[in-house]
């Protein structure tokens, strides 16, 4: 009865079947028939991290390994035309040299902006778009962040080949269509 000031989204699927489980894209269709789920592009900010590992993982030089060690201290970067970027990790502090799956599992910026930098971004852009997170990616380090824009329903087809060795689903929000007796039309 109380109308909410924000809406959000929910995907939940079957990682292995691609097959929709729930959807929720906003509170109510009649008040915004807007589906923050599949049309609202967001930024996946850490999220997007583990595609960043997973580029390492699957490096042919087989050059990582989830005990190789990366720093996670300050870096600055700089751009074009002199700009210069620093990264920082959300608290603003620095661990030093880490496991690489620990860094991942404390979602250091450092680190995944360094990791980012040793793959190339090109990589890391090239894999984004197979993991089919998005379309296209400029490959530069801010997007290894989360900089770029998706939506929540790109985002969770693409983790499940976190799930499913690899493999790359299509989510499906239909599975068959049956007529009034129960027979399968479709």
């Amino acid at each position: 009865r109380q109308t909410p000031a924000v809406n959000g989204a929910l995907v939940a699927m079957e990682p292995h079947t691609g097959r929709v489980l729930a959807m929720v894209g906003g509170y109510s269709f009649s008040l915004s028939n807007f589906n923050r789920a599949t049309q609202a592009m967001r930024q996946p900010g850490s999220s997007f991290k583990p595609f960043v590992y997973a580029t390492a993982l699957d490096d042919p030089e087989a050059r990582w390994t989830p005990a190789s060690i990366i720093v996670d201290g300050p870096i600055t970067l700089r751009g074009a035309g002199g700009a210069s970027w620093t990264p920082e990790n959300y608290e603003h502090g620095y661990y030093g040299p880490l496991v690489f799956r620990r860094g991942l599992e404390l979602s250091r910026n450092a680190m995944t902006v360094r990791l980012a930098q040793e793959v190339g971004m090109e990589e890391v852009s090239r894999r984004a778009i197979e993991f089919g997170v998005v379309d296209r990616m400029d490959p530069v380090l801010s997007m290894a962040l989360g900089a770029g824009e998706t939506t929540p329903f790109r985002l969770t087809a693409a983790y499940s080949a976190f799930l499913n060795g690899g493999r790359k689903i299509n989510p499906h929000l239909i599975e068959l269509v049956q007529d009034r007796d129960g027979e399968t039309l479709f």
